[in-house]
């Protein structure tokens, strides 16, 4: 009965050290980021993008982002201290299929461009109907969804010497 007893106790004692021994090394998986700015997350989570250009006399063009699976956007663009004027300035979200072309995702937005300025703006992606197939309009320069690849263009028609920004886009 002793002989019993001492192996069960050591047997349980065997059997917690090994389970103590497994939870050390049990890491979460980790984290890819596929763009110079991006952060990935996990499916069904979100996707941020966190990019911070200066923009000095010229329009701009983001780095692409992975949008791969994203139905909406939650995007803003702050600014910081800007020296100049810059009038009459839009923001176009445009998205790629293929990485080579790319199609507007809805209108450009029209921004503020002034020190400490902050738009922001969310974009959806078209809602098919309930009931049927939903046929698109054929565009060869409009998009209705996020394709896999998603950036932003930035113009004015009259531009300042600097005006360095901070934009922040959530993909759902």
């Amino acid at each position: 009965m002793r002989t019993v007893r001492n192996a069960f106790v050591l047997s349980f004692f065997a059997a917690v050290v090994v389970v103590l021994l497994a939870i050390q090394t049990v890491q979460p998986p980790q984290v890819m980021a596929d763009s110079y700015s991006a952060r990935r997350y996990p499916a069904f989570s979100y996707i941020l993008d966190n990019p911070a250009p200066t923009i000095a006399g010229a329009g701009i063009t983001t780095s692409p982002t992975s949008t791969t699976g994203a139905a909406t956007a939650h995007v803003s663009w702050v600014f910081k201290t800007v020296s100049g004027t810059y009038t009459g300035c839009t923001v176009q979200t445009k998205t790629s299929f293929d990485g080579v072309t790319w199609l507007n995702l809805g209108s450009a937005a029209a921004v503020t461009v002034t020190s400490n300025a902050v738009n922001a703006w969310d974009i959806y992606q078209q809602a098919p109907v309930s009931t049927g197939v939903t046929t698109t309009t054929v565009s060869s320069t409009a998009a209705v969804g996020f394709g896999q690849l998603s950036e932003f263009t930035f113009a004015c028609s009259a531009y300042g010497t600097s005006a360095p920004v901070t934009i922040t886009a959530i993909y759902k």
